[in-house]
């Protein structure tokens, strides 16, 4: 992933008691595309290619 073509993109989710690699465990078998970055109780920030934004909505649906 390229760092310039990528932007900030925010996900609710329940995250408490969870690490950030369990998160990411969890959000790539919904089919999510990217990296985590911050992980806050009921929220995850990640690092998203800005192709992959509308594939990622679709799959936290």
């Amino acid at each position: 992933m390229e760092l310039s073509n990528s932007d900030r993109q925010r996900y609710r989710i329940k995250t408490s008691g969870k690490s950030p690699t369990e998160i990411n465990k969890v959000l790539r078998k919904r089919g999510v595309r990217g990296f985590v970055v911050n992980v806050d109780p009921e929220e995850v920030t990640m690092l998203v290619e800005k192709k992959d934004k509308r594939h990622n909505k679709e799959c936290m649906r």
